[in-house]
């Protein structure tokens, strides 16, 4: 998916030229790459908002446009408030087809365990994982079958398929498992307490 975002050039220089930029519903942004000296810009708040909720469930693109110029990027880092949440500052790397990129790719579990008609709960754990690749080789997601996984089983970094890619999370990094249900002992146990 490719969303196209236009900016502003930015000037600020203050703490505070940043807070009233924000205030004014702008986002203080900066566009770099390997052939480029870096460019601060400022994006909609709405806009970008908006479109930032359409694009975890894929990779996408954002080309932004400044001063009449575009520029094809990823969203590389975003800064979020952390108690309202907001986002204070947002960084995309400039990429082109032979660039070297590292991203995070959306995992497609597919099926239904095995373990959930055993009476299991299924504990989704990562929803991403992180890869490097090519830019023109970035995969829309990566797929597992979870079918077969049975209460006690889960699946790794390690069981997700071989491609134009690496990856850069751990082998051993838990993506889900499928967990027994909670056991009625503490329920009985009540009465017993009750009775002490």
């Amino acid at each position: 998916m490719i969303f196209t975002l236009n900016a502003e050039p930015r000037h600020t220089v203050k703490k505070s030229d940043m807070t009233n930029l924000r205030a004014s519903g702008m986002i203080p942004a900066v566009i770099y790459g390997n052939k480029m000296d870096s460019l601060s810009i400022s994006v909609p708040k709405a806009e970008f908002t908006q479109m930032l909720k359409k694009s975890y469930s894929e990779v996408c693109f954002w080309e932004i446009e400044v001063a009449g110029k575009k520029y094809h990027t990823i969203l590389k880092e975003k800064q979020v408030h952390p108690v309202v949440r907001n986002v204070l500052h947002i960084d995309f790397l400039t990429v082109d087809a032979d660039s070297v990129v590292e991203i995070d790719v959306p995992i497609n579990f597919m099926g239904e365990a095995i373990g959930l008609k055993e009476g299991g709960m299924m504990d989704i754990q990562m929803r991403t994982v992180k890869v490097t690749c090519k830019a023109n080789r970035i995969p829309e997601e990566i797929s597992i079958d979870i079918s077969g996984l049975k209460v006690g089983d889960s699946v790794h970094v390690s069981n997700l398929p071989a491609g134009d890619w690496q990856y850069k999370d751990h082998a051993d990094v838990t993506l889900a498992v499928v967990h027994a249900k909670k056991t009625e002992a503490p329920k009985e146990e009540a009465p017993a307490e009750e009775k002490e």
